[in-house]
């Protein structure tokens, strides 16, 4: 390194101390590039958190923007201007929660930091759910998945909530919603010591989401309220990091209220949603034996419609969705994508609609599961509208869906178009609750010849 480089770096770490921005670009120049004004509007409205200029800030952004970055470096750059200090931060689970708290203890590890920051980890408080710094009065920072409880910790740092809510599927439930509204008046509140300032974080769901609540409050004041949108006058909000014609694909595949909430940050209320409360299970509560493996699948009859399959597992009248196949793939990677998983969950039978196609994709399954799984395809010929609605009420009250999918799976797609579908509007998809139809019809009408 020649002397005008140490000179410059020298220069920038003595700056990257009092400056937020500088510092974002002094850790990772690649990310936090003056190209990308969304990151800087962040920014700066932190560095006024920093000042105790803003006590009260709410930030919405379209999903991968980079506003948990930004304020994972955020708080890695408080606790290195106030080591003495405490910072929390929640989110949507503790899982997700604890992924940032291991992200800002890496920064603080990194050389990178320690140039700027010299301080260090105590090491005897290091758990990833609450540690600190040798220098920590209390417990330096904390977190918990929202519906958690925090114990005999307080911050004076920053109170941060980050994503409250995980998916549309949250946003649509009236108990979940007011459970979550619940838990941040008494619990995430109340760890708050006075004048500690509060950052909201979240990709806008619901009007009546917390940041919704808060704003019919005037909780947060305008100058430091941070909105952007994924289109700004028909053009991305930052091309580099989402180009426009991704965003343009993404649009004309969602239903328009989820794109206008979580991509434009728009939330609306959508009056007629067939399935705004359903029942829900996580993987680890399937322990016992099932009465039997169920599949069903919808083959797709036009180029943009997806592939539904999905694999049941039933106890007495209740059924439980625990894998799906959702894809707009062709035909050639949906036939082994579906005999694999009927194979791997070791399905007694499944039942493929012979439509359009139906027939032949049902035959070619049966060869490649070797006659392991009993396979039965059958037309539909009522009106499909009409059987999603007079079969929603069982789906309702006898269904069970995961909860602990990832996003962007394909599991989380197929909830997302099952949680949009509209009754009587003009649904541009309906595969999700077609084949969830299909799988009611097939134990409602017959539940004691399909087990027998």
């Amino acid at each position: 390194m020649d002397l005008d480089q140490k000179i410059n770096e020298k220069i920038d770490i003595t700056l990257s101390r009092y400056d937020f921005w500088t510092f974002c670009k002094y850790y990772d120049p690649e990310f936090f590039t003056d190209e990308r004004e969304h990151l800087i509007k962040v920014a700066e409205i932190l560095e006024n958190v920093r000042k105790g200029i803003s006590k009260k800030v709410a930030i919405s952004m379209p999903p991968r923007a980079g506003k948990s970055y930004i304020v994972t470096l955020f708080c890695a750059f408080m606790l290195g201007n106030n080591p003495e200090g405490s910072i929390m931060r929640n989110s949507y689970s503790e899982r997700l929660a604890n992924k940032f708290s291991y992200d800002v203890r890496n920064i603080i590890k990194s050389d990178k930091f320690k140039k700027v920051f010299p301080v260090e980890l105590a090491s005897d408080k290091q758990a990833v759910t609450g540690w600190s710094l040798t220098t920590s009065k209390q417990v330096g920072y904390f977190c918990a998945g929202v519906g958690g409880s925090i114990t005999g910790f307080g911050c004076n740092l920053l109170a941060i909530l980050d994503d409250p809510i995980k998916n549309m599927e949250e946003a649509l439930s009236e108990n979940i919603l007011e459970n979550k509204w619940n838990w941040y008046t008494s619990t995430h509140k109340s760890r708050l010591e006075k004048g500690c300032p509060e950052i909201h974080i979240a990709t806008r769901w619901s009007k009546r989401d917390i940041i919704g609540q808060l704003e019919k409050q005037n909780y947060f004041p305008k100058e430091s309220t941070i909105v952007i949108p994924a289109l700004i006058n028909g053009a991305s909000y930052c091309e580099d990091l989402k180009p426009l014609h991704e965003l343009e694909e993404i649009k004309n595949i969602q239903a328009p209220f989820i794109w206008e909430a979580e991509y434009m940050q728009q939330p609306i209320e959508v009056e007629g949603l067939l399935y705004t409360e359903l029942n829900t299970f996580s993987l680890k509560e399937l322990k016992n034996k099932p009465d039997g493996i169920i599949s069903c699948v919808d083959v797709a009859d036009r180029g943009s419609d997806y592939l539904a399959c999905l694999i049941g597992y039933q106890y007495g009248n209740t059924t439980y969705i625990k894998d799906v196949v959702f894809t707009q793939e062709s035909i050639e990677l949906t036939e082994p994508a579906v005999a694999s998983m009927l194979l791997d969950n070791k399905t007694d039978k499944c039942r493929i609609e012979s439509n359009a196609g139906g027939h032949s994709f049902a035959l070619n399954i049966q060869k490649l599961v070797n006659q392991k799984v009993i396979i039965e395809d059958k037309p539909t010929t009522a009106n499909k509208e009409t059987r999603i609605l007079m079969k929603s009420g069982y789906i309702k009250q006898n269904f069970y869906f995961r909860n602990d999918y990832d996003n962007g799976s394909q599991y989380d797609v197929f909830m997302r178009q099952l949680t949009s579908y509209i009754r009587g509007g003009k649904n541009k998809f309906d595969d999700a609750p077609d084949v969830c139809t299909m799988m009611a019809e097939m134990i409602d009408n017959n539940y004691e010849g399909w087990f027998a």
